[in-house]
């Protein structure tokens, strides 16, 4: 399957090249300047969520959120997602180490689309550069989302 993404992926570059040399080389060097600021943010994640794994007893991660937690595990997910606003290159990861821990794919689809679309504590930021109203119902509609994808 990845090789049909790569392949799509080496097509779609081909013809922006074809088509506009300048602008894709402007876009490859614009995304490259992305993927270097979004890395540090990366291994950081990863490494706090390694430490809380390891810190927390796979039993109490499995009661909580684990297959038998039902709407509480779904709940917790939902509030634990809603904390911050991540982007999916770190979501994703995160979510298969809970995966790998036990946790039900409710529970994680719950916890990824809440990760990935309501930041609780990124709503001051937000508010600054998109004002109060547009900040609260971006995050509103995350949440609706996230409940009816649930």
């Amino acid at each position: 399957m990845s090789y049909i993404i790569w392949g799509m992926t080496a097509v779609g570059l081909t013809l922006s090249f074809i088509a506009d040399k300048k602008k894709t080389i402007r876009a490859l060097k614009m995304a490259g300047k992305r993927l270097w600021k979004i890395t540090p943010l990366f291994f950081y994640v990863m490494a706090l969520t390694s430490i809380a794994m390891s810190l927390l007893p796979s039993q109490w991660i499995q009661h909580i959120l684990g297959k038998e937690s039902g709407i509480r595990g779904l709940l917790v997910a939902l509030g634990l997602g809603s904390v911050t606003m991540m982007p999916g290159l770190v979501a994703f990861p995160l979510s298969a180490i809970l995966k790998a821990q036990g946790v039900s794919y409710t529970v994680l689809a719950a916890f990824t689309m809440a990760l990935m679309n309501i930041g609780v504590v990124t709503y001051p930021l937000e508010r600054g550069y998109l004002g109060t109203t547009v900040a609260l119902v971006r995050n509103a509609i995350g949440l609706f989302v996230t409940l009816v994808v649930t």
